[in-house]
């Protein structure tokens, strides 16, 4: 053999052993998951029976594999895991979480990147650019009001109406001061279109004058309305009004000029420490399928998260609010920067 088939040869063996580097090195973020075997752990604030046709179908597709539901609010589910972890303990496989829990768990480490296929059908504002989040559900946060309670000539229509003392012991609140959705809810809006003080002014004069009921749950505020317990409720889930209203209640959603339809994904994220990856991964592609978000979107009440399935999903986040409402996504940036700060002060403008 020449010198030149020898150089030919070895230069082949080259690019051989380079494209099998390369290989492994783009599998790395991509566990390979289209199809699972195995235990998958779970933990989610979504209702199990909402989750359950989506469960159901990835297991019919894959036999081999188990879907274990754990349900919590995303507070709880956060704690459990960071003392599980911190104790040595197994924990979840894969979270998914409204948007607040999942940054959590993204910003303290506790999450991989992975690379999921059905992620190139979603718009960029629907994943993480880093690979460590994506979406799967969406869900809206509004301002509600018992159309038995509140006549169409006293609606407010904006937030400084609500801190008329006239709603006083009539408003049940979200508890802004506990980190969660209601917190960077408003930081988004003071590091945002309204400003710091206005935020901060709002928040203060409501307390003052108002005395709002704080709750933990975003689903309590519109039960508590739609039973009459309350005339208004500040920062319940769109979905839940939607299903209330689908059942004759009688809630509507309270348009201001300054507080838009707020929205975020429920997002899927997988535990560093997971047992399973490659089986979160496969249940978290499923979901973002079509196939899954068509069945996520015919559950009552629950919004797809990718918007090529509108025309076979029965219930849309668009669908569900008038054509010219406005709407925004949080938190932005630097109330995610600024989380800390932001908690702080609101625990003390809410005494807690």
């Amino acid at each position: 053999m020449s010198n030149d088939d020898n150089r030919r040869n070895l230069i082949i063996g080259l690019v051989v052993v380079l494209v099998l580097v390369a290989g492994i090195f783009t599998i790395g973020p991509n566990l390979g998951g289209q199809s699972a075997t195995g235990d998958v752990l779970v933990y989610g604030s979504v209702d199990a029976e909402d989750l359950q046709p989506a469960i159901d179908a990835f297991e019919a597709k894959n036999p081999e594999a188990n879907i274990e539901y754990v349900r919590g609010s995303p507070p709880e589910v956060y704690s459990r895991i960071t003392t599980e972890l911190g104790a040595g303990q197994k924990s979840a496989d894969m979270v998914l979480l409204s948007f607040p829990g999942t940054l959590s768990l993204v910003d303290d480490g506790l999450t991989m990147a992975f690379s999921p296929s059905e992620a190139s059908n979603y718009p960029a504002d629907l994943k993480d650019s880093n690979g460590h989040w994506y979406s799967v559900l969406l869900l809206g946060q509004v301002i509600t009001y018992n159309t038995n309670l509140v006549s169409e000539d006293e609606l407010p229509t904006q937030l400084s109406d609500l801190t008329d003392p006239k709603w006083n012991g009539m408003i049940t609140m979200h508890d802004y001061s506990r980190g969660s959705t209601s917190t960077r809810i408003w930081a988004t809006l003071a590091e945002g279109e309204l400003g710091s003080d206005k935020v901060i002014q709002f928040l203060t004069d409501l307390e003052a004058n108002v005395n709002p009921v704080l709750q933990r749950s975003t689903g309590a505020q519109v039960d508590e309305v739609v039973r009459g317990e309350y005339a208004i409720g500040i920062v319940g889930q769109l979905h839940d009004v939607v299903k209330a209203k689908m059942d004759g209640a009688p809630v509507e959603i309270l348009h201001l000029e300054d507080f838009p339809v707020m929205w975020g994904p429920t997002a899927g994220v997988i535990l560093e420490s997971s047992a399973n990856a490659e089986g979160a991964e496969a249940f978290i592609n499923f979901l973002m399928s079509e196939e899954g978000q068509i069945i996520i979107g015919n559950v009552d009440v629950r919004f797809a998260a990718l918007p090529d399935v509108a025309d076979e999903a029965k219930h849309t986040f668009d669908s569900a609010l008038p054509d010219d409402t406005r709407t925004m996504r949080y938190p932005n940036d630097e109330a995610r920067s600024n989380h800390g700060d932001w908690t702080a002060k609101f625990k003390e403008i809410a005494g807690a």
